[in-house]
């Protein structure tokens, strides 16, 4: 049976799930290079169809999430268009009157000033925002079905949580009992699920739109003037800088308004606007601390519920899914737990899964619930397209390399270990893409963790990131406990949880830990998974006897991280704030000349 996932909302994507296994996902935002990117995945479906030989009379059916359509987003493009001023002018011209004074107010005509229009695969200009949403479908489904050549009773919508559920335990190696806990800000009406796997039976035991973790932590950071929806994680690693003695006034205000009940999420009194609420209770305090504050409160209060649905579910092995899960200091504050047994976080656990987790829906019921023995989890994120040697010609070409860079063929892991361990980063790109947000060793920039230097050389020279933000280590699997507190033996390939380190992992991954708490999100690299990647660590490793890289992605802040080696050239080294000493495509170096 082969089932084409799709999740055409933001972080759009498609996937492949042939006989119960991923076969291959692609995030849409690669290929059109607008980070997080909105819409049907066109880019992405193609490319699935043509590297697995794929004609679309072989599909069975077409698994889509979300359910709802959200007409604004696509039409405005708000995710990857806005940035602090839209988000600002947006508060304050749509949603400060519309939910403090009820107004009924036209977002598009509001906003017009900042949005173009665009063009998308589904008919936009035939619609407007007052479409229902069993129009909408039946546009969704028409569209689908003429694309892809499919009988429109063979594409099935999955709701958004359920999705996130099926991907955060079906995609993990767990196959014992599991609670399920899906968190984000919103998805097709609701914000939080707790799930079972009990006897190999799937249940969903609580849903609800109540659970604004997600919502809050998004209008904090727009308040701190970041861009929301982008920037939380910088929230986070902003967070750890805070003295305990400076947060306790912001704590007190967070504190004052949403906890938890048992599974569900009530507030001491009711907030019609949230972003004015806390702006004007928030206005005495540091921005530090404000993040200092926000972090200790959104911990507590996942803390709570997860203790809550183990004594309810009597289930002490957790994933969790959803947009929520990507606060890594939250996971391990879970993590930590005596109730918690064991936690895994997939890669991509937001929303660019979701067209997994719909294709494993499907093929769960389509298989009357005996599928769940023959639902594959996932044994790498390594799920991408590869790129060709006619795409490294085609870098290699470019008048730009041809003026500054040698090139170097058949250059070996050991040459490049080597580079890595006098000082250099190394820009590398190799295999099938990665997915989800995080960068695995196949379109990496990796350096030596021990240099805090590079910290500095890497911020300012390629990546432009914000200064405060902590690099992370891929560390051979055998070397974990020397590195890592990880009593339980936590699992951890894809940056999706933050631990302690040792004072051997303070000293050979200083670079690559947080430099305040001195926690860092590791990959953990076997063989098996990584193959050549762990190759080149290991190689790192007989030279230095550091068993771990720094390894942070290749990109330039606010792009996608790259597909092939032209986004490498036309958006990165051409790029006159940047300077790149050594790429790798493949086998081939490329080393800027003196």
């Amino acid at each position: 049976m082969k089932i084409l996932g799709i999740s055409d909302s933001h972080n759009s994507s498609a996937c492949l799930l042939e006989d119960g296994k991923v076969i291959s996902a692609c995030e849409e935002e690669r290929f059109t290079r607008v980070k997080a990117e909105n819409g049907f995945p066109v880019n992405a479906i193609k490319v699935l169809l043509k590297e697995y030989n794929l004609i679309k009379e072989e599909i069975d059916y077409v698994a889509v999430s979300p359910v709802s359509f959200d007409y604004i987003s696509l039409k405005s493009k708000r995710y990857q268009r806005f940035g602090v001023k839209e988000f600002l002018f947006e508060q304050e011209m749509f949603w400060k009157p519309t939910l403090l004074n009820n107004a009924r107010l036209n977002y598009l005509e509001v906003m017009k000033e900042h949005i173009e229009e665009v063009k998308d695969f589904y008919p936009l200009h035939n619609i407007n925002f007052t479409i229902d949403q069993k129009e909408a479908t039946i546009m969704r489904v028409k569209s689908i079905s003429e694309c892809l050549n499919i009988n429109p009773d063979r594409i099935i919508f999955v709701d958004h949580h359920t999705c996130h559920a099926f991907h955060s335990y079906f995609s993990s190696p767990l196959r014992e009992d599991c609670l399920i806990l899906t968190a984000d800000s919103s998805g097709d009406g609701i914000n939080a699920t707790v799930n079972t796997i009990k006897n190999g039976n799937y249940e969903n035991i609580f849903r609800t739109s109540r659970c604004n973790i997600g919502r809050i932590y998004r209008l904090i950071t727009l308040l701190l003037r970041m861009r929301p929806h982008h920037d939380e994680y910088k929230v986070m690693g902003l967070a750890a800088y805070a003295k305990e003695y400076a947060i306790k006034g912001p704590y007190s205000v967070f504190k004052d308004t949403l906890y938890v009940d048992g599974l569900e999420f009530k507030y001491y009194k009711e907030i019609k606007d949230h972003y004015e609420y806390f702006a004007e209770r928030l206005e005495p305090y540091r921005f530090d601390a404000i993040a200092g504050a926000l972090q200790k409160y959104v911990e507590e209060l996942l803390v709570q519920w997860v203790k809550n649905a183990i004594n309810i579910s009597g289930i002490e092995n957790i994933v969790f899914g959803g947009g929520v899960a990507l606060n890594i200091k939250a996971m391990q504050a879970i993590s930590e737990l005596p109730e918690v047994n064991n936690l895994f976080i997939c890669a991509g656990a937001g929303d660019e899964s979701l067209s997994i987790g719909a294709a494993q829906r499907v093929y769960y019921d389509k298989k009357s619930k005996n599928g769940i023995n023959k639902l594959k989890p996932l044994n790498n994120a390594y799920l991408g397209s590869t790129f060709k040697g006619n795409d490294i010609k085609e870098a290699l070409e470019h008048p730009f390399i041809k003026r500054f860079y040698d090139i170097t063929q058949n250059v070996s892991d050991l040459e490049v270990a080597k580079i890595i361990s006098e000082g250099d980063p190394v820009g590398i790109m190799f295999g099938s893409m990665e997915f989800g947000p995080r960068a695995l060793g196949h379109r990496s920039i990796i350096a030596d963790p021990r240099n805090c230097d590079i910290v500095r050389k890497i911020n300012e020279a390629i990546k432009n990131r914000d200064f405060w933000m902590p690099f992370a280590p891929s560390v051979l699997f055998e070397r974990v406990s020397d590195y890592l507190i990880n009593p339980k033996g936590l699992i951890a390939p894809y940056m999706t949880i933050t631990f302690k380190v040792t004072d051997l992992g303070r000293k050979e991954l200083a670079a690559a830990i947080h430099p305040y708490d001195f926690t860092t999100r590791p990959q953990m690299v076997t063989k098996e998974a990584n193959g050549r990647y762990y190759d080149i660590i290991k190689a790192f490793e007989k030279l230095t006897g550091v068993g771990a890289v720094l390894n942070t992605s290749f990109n330039i802040h606010g792009k996608p991280i790259v597909l092939k080696p032209i986004d490498v050239v036309n958006e990165i080294l051409t790029d006159e704030t940047v300077v790149m000493k050594y790429i790798l495509f493949d086998t081939i170096l490329l080393s800027r000349k003196s």
